[in-house]
């Protein structure tokens, strides 16, 4: 599994509690409510696939701390997406999922989760999520900035759909015509075959971490 030192200081989030420095949203007469209820959330719903957070803008208190309850229907997949503010975590449980993650270096890894298993995935490292089998499933992903939004995430489409043709064919290595019908917002949640028992190897071979 990908594993990484972990910074030994936060890098995103509120760090006033560092300097004791008094929360202005938990320092006055009436304590602020340290409940969300996010599945009444409405969220991102594309399908049968949806993803629903809580972040400051929903729950105040938490400004150390985003999340996101995500569900995908077989053959869904959360598209491959790097966040450049936070790192994330992410619980199972229900279903099965394929992560693969790609580091700034290129090193990549495909891992399958299942209910009870974790993953962590950098700040900056491109991943993606599949889920796998006939059944849907359900995970949360847990961020350490609260003020992170899983929904101002940078996705590959949105990326490709707002570069030129010309650009992306030198970077891709292919006729500026190819891109012409690919999309030209944001998929996030795409739909496809339901992924085979064993990852593909990578198109240009496996680079896993020395």
């Amino acid at each position: 599994m990908y594993t990484t030192m972990l910074p030994v200081s936060s890098e995103g989030g509120d760090s006033s509690f560092q300097n004791n420095v008094p929360d202005p949203v938990a320092s006055g007469k009436e304590l602020p409510t340290f409940k969300f209820e996010l599945e009444k959330s409405i969220g991102k719903v594309i399908g049968e696939s949806s993803g629903k957070e809580a972040t400051v803008t929903q729950l105040p208190i938490s400004k150390a701390l985003a999340g996101v309850s995500m569900r995908m229907e077989p053959g869904a997949m959360r598209e491959l997406h790097w966040h450049a503010t936070a790192a994330e975590w992410g619980f199972v449980t229900e279903g099965a999922v394929r992560t693969t993650v790609i580091d700034p270096q290129g090193y990549s890894e495909s891992n399958d989760f299942g209910p009870g298993e974790i993953w962590y995935f950098p700040r900056g490292h491109g991943h993606s999520i599949a889920t796998l089998g006939n059944e849907p499933c359900h995970f949360i992903l847990v961020f350490y900035n609260g003020y992170f939004s899983e929904f101002g995430t940078f996705s590959i489409s949105d990326w490709i759909g707002h570069a030129p043709n010309e650009l992306l064919a030198k970077n891709f290595g292919l006729p500026a015509e190819t891109f012409s019908s690919f999309p030209k917002k944001e998929v996030y949640f795409s739909k496809s075959t339901i992924p085979p028992a064993e990852p593909a190897a990578p198109l240009q071979g496996s680079k896993t971490p020395p």
